[in-house]
């Protein structure tokens, strides 16, 4: 994005843009179209089209620019560090469709826990969820749209903006206009080309794996603790989530690393990837 104003770099939804979004309707190659449209409107440069669906892994509908200079941290996320993700959680709670960005999803504060051994996951307070996954560009805002469809699916827009740089703020703005209309174009794609925003190819998901982590040893309160600290909830958001103490949060996670053998945030992260793996 290499623009002089946020007014010339987000600008109001145009006659243009409109014109432009209608002439997409009813595409086989709506997404990739839609993808190129916003890419050539707006000048996003790095943001993707996910589609979310109950019993299979994402499938991505669309990425710019294709491919991405993160390859590896995309195909992990569409393979499987997706199931720890905020924004795909939201999806699973029922969010309503609506711009985000992804530290809305979680209750997170200054006392995330920070570990610096040197596993793939990174445990990082200056990341806006507390850590990144495998590949996965650093110190990078996420800006969301969720789009609900008829068909129980969820599209999923992340914009990738630099962390704490101005164009995050104007990148939100632009979606909060765009979205009312967005959200109109993709359903009726999807009335009257469903097949155009489902995904030829995609894996049986894991959200199984991710709701048995730790059964053999944890208890379910446990699990339940363990769960929160995987999507990037601090001991005290857990505490607060849960009705239940610091002290407690603190003790139940003594336990939990002690039964998993594990000592740190950083290595239940790396258990996580590879029950999942």
């Amino acid at each position: 994005m290499k623009h002089e104003t946020p007014d010339a770099a987000y600008p109001a939804l145009t006659d243009a843009m409109i014109i432009s979004l209608i002439d997409l309707l009813g595409r086989d190659s709506f997404a990739p179209d839609l993808a190129a449209t916003l890419e050539a409107q707006f000048g996003y440069s790095h943001f993707h089209i996910f589609l979310y669906s109950e019993k299979l892994a994402p499938a991505a509908l669309a990425s710019c620019p294709d491919p991405t200079t993160y390859e590896r941290g995309l195909q992990n996320y569409i393979n499987y560090t997706y199931v720890i993700n905020p924004a795909y959680r939201a999806y699973r709670m029922g969010k309503r469709a609506g711009v985000y960005m992804i530290s809305d999803f979680i209750q997170n504060d200054s006392q995330t826990f920070i570990d610096t051994h040197d596993v793939e996951v990174h445990i990082d307070d200056s990341e806006p969820i507390g850590y990144r996954t495998p590949g996965w560009p650093k110190n990078m805002a996420e800006v969301i749209i969720l789009i609900n469809l008829p068909n129980k699916t969820t599209l999923d827009f992340s914009f990738l903006t630099p962390l704490g740089s101005q164009q995050t703020g104007e990148c939100k703005v632009s979606l909060e206009r765009l979205f009312p209309f967005l959200n109109s174009v993709l359903l009726r794609q999807f009335a009257i080309n469903p097949g155009s925003l489902d995904a030829e190819h995609s894996v049986v998901g894991q959200e199984d794996r991710f709701h048995d982590f730790g059964g053999d040893v944890l208890t379910i309160r446990e699990r339940e603790i363990v769960q929160l600290i995987l999507v990037g909830h601090s001991s005290n958001s857990i505490s607060l989530n849960l009705g239940i103490s610091m002290p407690t949060v603190k003790t139940h996670r003594r336990n939990i690393y002690s039964k998993l053998q594990i000592s740190s945030q950083a290595e239940l992260f790396s258990l996580f990837l590879l029950h999942l793996k």
